[in-house]
């Protein structure tokens, strides 16, 4: 039997968990839960305080083409993830997703429940799938699996196992823009 003070020992020394666990979203579910599938680029990122005493980033993103819902090419949307820094006190949640100005990337996103102003990412990092551009001579650009930070799961008959993102492996963009406008049309067909 382990003592209390065992115990507490092998807590006190565990390792800080490097990824958030969550259900695996697969890509028909992504289209299904976002009201906004989009290709954007990062213009701005900008945290601070919310209401509610928690830091958040306001994510600046330009549409550059609309998959799903009512976006259009220019037109600027906000997403809120939590975490980020305020001066010198910073936040981080495991498996929100990360930015990089400049950045393109695939967005899947809904109205947040907080702040219906603003877009939260579906499935946390799943519905950020970031791109890599190719350029007019080499071809199509890619579009890279997301989940970043999130250990993803499905459950089965002996309990919770591994799962792939909703993109196992990079697709052309081509590939996937026509999965996600034959999804959220009504057929269901995914990469």
């Amino acid at each position: 039997m382990v003592s209390l003070a065992a115990l507490g020992l092998a807590l006190a020394v565990a390792l800080p968990a490097s990824a958030s666990v969550m259900v695996a979203l697969d890509l028909p579910t992504l289209v299904q839960r976002a009201s906004h599938a989009v290709v954007v680029r990062v213009e701005a990122q900008h945290a601070r305080w919310d209401s509610s005493g928690r830091i958040v980033t306001d994510v600046s993103l330009r549409v550059e083409e609309s998959l799903k819902g009512r976006a259009r090419p220019g037109e600027l949307l906000v997403l809120e993830r939590f975490g980020g820094e305020v001066g010198e006190v910073g936040m981080r949640i495991e498996g929100e997703p990360l930015f990089e100005d400049g950045a393109l990337v695939l967005l899947f996103a809904a109205p947040s429940r907080l702040n219906p102003a603003h877009l939260r990412a579906v499935g946390m990092a799943q519905g950020v799938m970031p791109m890599r551009e190719r350029g007019a001579p080499s071809g199509d650009d890619l579009v890279l699996p997301g989940g970043d930070g999130l250990a993803l799961v499905q459950g089965g008959t002996s309990g919770l196992a591994a799962a792939p993102p909703a993109l196992a492996s990079p697709r052309p963009l081509a590939e996937v823009r026509d999965a996600v406008r034959a999804l959220s049309s009504g057929a269901r067909r995914a990469p």
